[in-house]
C-alpha cells in the first residue's frame, strides 16, 4: 500500500535543494573567512611580539658586554632606552617593570590609557623566565610576551627584578573580525534571497514544458487531442516534449482512424441492410415455414439497422459539434419525457409516472437528454415484468441538475454492476433483445455534457439511474433579452 505523503511540486522542491546548498555554501565560505581573519591576526601578533623581544634581547646583549653591576638604575635605563626607541604599530605597547611598578612604557601610549590591573603585575613581576599569554586591560584584551630583564651582572645577595612586556592589543582587530564575518554573512543573505529568487524563475523555465504538458493532459479528451507541447532548445525537457508529441500524434492519428472506419462501416452497412429489407418485402411467402424465417430474417435485419445505427451514435459522441446546447425550459422538458416514455409502452401507459420537476431555465442538448432518458425507460420497459412502476422525474442539487428514471423490478444482479455502462454489456446474453450499447449511449451522452450517470438500488427493490449533469443556467444580457428559451411541445412524443 502507498504511503500518503504531501504534495510538493518539482519546483518547490528545485528551490528547497538550491536555498539549501547555497545556504551551506555560504556558511561555509563565511566560517572559513572567519578562521583566515582569526589565523592572519593570530600570525601577525605573534610575529610582532617575537620581534619586539628580539629586539630587546639584542639591546640588553648589548648593554650586558660592559663590566659593572645591575642595579636599579641600569635595568630603568635599559626599559626606558627600548620603550623609547621602538617604532610601534598602533595596537603595540612595551611596558617595562621593576618591583610590581611600571618605570618605563613606549611613547604611543600611557599607564593610565593601558589600565593594568594590580594582579596582572604582580603576575608580570613574578616571572623568571619568558612567558605568554592574554591580559585583560583597561585598554581591552591584549596578547602578551614577558621576559625578566637585567643589565651587567647582579650583586650577590641584591638581585634587581625587571620584567619587559610587549602586548599587542587584539580588542580593535578582533572587532574588525567581527564585522567582516558579520558584513559577510549579510551580504550573504542577501545573496541567498536574490539567488533563491533567480532559482525559482530559473526552475519555472526549465520545468515549463512539465507544466505546459499537464496543463495539455487536462485539457485533452476522447474528442480532442490536437493540443501540443511547446518545445525549444536542445535539453532533456525539450526532447521529453518532442517525444510527447510525437506520442500524441500516433493518438491522434490512431482515433482518426477509428472514427472515420466507424463512421464508414455505418454508412456501407446501411446500404446492404436497406437492399436486403427492400428484397424481403418483395418475397413471396409459400409456407408457414417460409414466414417463420422471413420473419427471423426480418428481426435479425432490424436488430443489424440498431445496431449499426447506435455504433454510429457512439461514433459521433466523440465528435466536438455532438451537442448542441440551447436554453431550455426544464419543466416542460421533464414533461416531455414523462409524455414519450408512455408512448414505450401504449398498452400500459400508466406504468409511468412524472414524480418531480426542476424548475428554470438551463443551457443544454434536449435532444440528447431526451435520447439518453429514453435509452433508460426503454431499458426499465425492457427489463421489468408488465405492470412495474416506472418513475421519472428530473431535481436541481445544488450546481448539478439530474434526469432520474428508476423501477421496482427486479434490479441489476450485483456482479454486473460495475459493468452495466460497458459497450456490449448484457445482464442475460441469453436474450436475444438488444445490442448491448444502449446504457453505453447514455454515458457518453452524459460524459458530452461534463456529467455521469450512476447506478443505485431503490428502495424496495429495483434499479435507479442518476443521470447528472452540471446546472448552467441560462441568464439572457441585455444585447439578446428577446431570445426565448427553446420550448419543448409533447406534440411529437414518441420513442426516441
Amino acid at each position: 500500500m502507498r504511503r500518503w505523503r504531501p504534495f510538493v511540486s518539482v519546483r518547490s522542491r528545485i528551490l528547497g535543494w538550491s536555498v539549501l546548498l547555497l545556504a551551506v555554501a555560504l556558511a561555509a565560505s563565511t566560517l572559513a573567512m572567519h578562521i583566515f581573519l582569526v589565523r592572519q591576526l593570530d600570525s601577525r601578533v605573534n610575529s610582532e611580539l617575537t620581534h619586539e623581544i628580539a629586539e630587546f634581547r639584542a639591546l640588553e646583549a648589548q648593554r650586558g658586554t660592559g663590566a659593572g653591576v645591575a642595579t636599579v638604575a641600569s635595568v630603568t635605563a635599559l626599559l626606558r632606552t627600548r620603550t623609547n626607541q621602538a617604532v610601534l604599530e598602533h595596537d603595540t605597547v612595551l611596558i617595562g617593570l621593576i618591583g610590581g611598578r611600571i618605570v618605563a612604557i613606549s611613547q604611543n601610549s600611557s599607564a593610565a590609557t593601558i589600565g593594568v590591573g594590580r594582579a596582572q603585575l604582580t603576575s608580570w613581576s613574578g616571572i623568571a623566565a619568558p612567558v605568554g599569554g592574554i591580559a585583560q586591560l583597561a585598554a581591552g584584551p591584549a596578547r602578551y610576551l614577558a621576559v625578566p630583564a637585567r643589565s651587567g651582572t647582579v650583586a650577590a645577595g641584591a638581585p634587581v627584578r625587571g620584567v619587559f612586556v610587549a602586548a599587542v592589543l587584539t580588542g580593535q582587530g578582533q572587532a574588525g573580525i567581527t564585522r567582516v564575518t558579520r558584513l559577510q554573512a549579510e551580504v550573504g543573505a542577501i545573496a541567498l534571497l536574490l539567488g533563491s529568487a533567480l532559482a525559482w524563475f530559473a526552475a519555472g523555465r526549465v520545468l515549463r514544458p512539465v507544466r505546459d504538458t499537464t496543463e495539455l493532459a487536462r485539457r485533452i479528451t476522447d474528442t480532442d487531442i490536437a493540443g501540443r507541447i511547446p518545445s525549444h532548445g536542445q535539453n532533456e525537457i525539450s526532447e521529453l516534449a518532442h517525444t510527447l508529441n510525437r506520442m500524441l500524434d500516433r493518438l491522434e492519428a490512431a482515433l482518426t482512424t477509428q472514427r472515420r472506419f466507424l463512421a464508414d462501416a455505418g454508412h456501407e452497412l446501411r446500404t446492404p441492410i436497406t437492399i436486403i429489407q427492400g428484397n424481403l418485402d418483395t418475397l413471396a411467402v409459400a409456407t408457414d415455414e417460409d414466414t417463420a424465417t422471413l420473419a427471423i430474417v426480418t428481426d435479425e435485419l432490424t436488430r443489424m439497422t440498431r445496431l449499426v445505427d447506435e455504433l454510429t451514435l457512439l461514433a459521433s459522441s466523440e465528435r466536438p459539434d455532438f451537442l448542441r446546447p440551447v436554453p431550455t425550459d426544464l419543466a416542460a422538458l421533464t414533461t416531455v419525457l414523462a409524455a414519450k416514455a408512455r408512448a414505450l409502452d401504449p398498452l400500459d401507459e400508466g406504468r409511468f409516472q412524472l414524480t418531480s420537476t426542476a424548475t428554470g431555465t438551463a443551457t443544454l442538448d434536449p435532444q440528447r437528454i431526451t435520447q439518453a432518458v429514453m435509452q433508460l425507460a426503454a431499458n426499465a420497459v425492457a427489463h421489468t415484468p408488465p405492470g412495474t412502476r416506472v418513475d421519472i422525474g428530473s431535481v436541481i442539487a445544488g450546481p448539478r441538475l439530474e434526469f432520474l428514471v428508476s423501477d421496482s423490478g427486479p434490479g441489476i444482479l450485483p456482479q454486473f454492476r460495475d459493468r452495466v455502462f460497458e459497450r456490449f454489456a448484457r445482464q442475460d446474453m441469453r436474450r436475444g433483445e438488444g445490442t448491448g450499447l444502449g446504457l453505453s449511449i447514455v454515458a457518453a451522452i452524459s460524459s458530452a455534457h461534463d456529467g455521469t450517470v450512476k447506478l443505485a438500488d431503490r428502495t424496495g427493490g429495483g434499479a435507479a439511474f442518476r443521470l447528472s449533469i452540471p446546472l448552467r443556467r441560462y441568464e439572457p444580457a441585455a444585447a439578446d433579452a428577446d431570445t426565448e428559451p427553446v420550448q419543448i411541445t409533447t406534440t411529437s412524443a414518441g420513442a426516441p
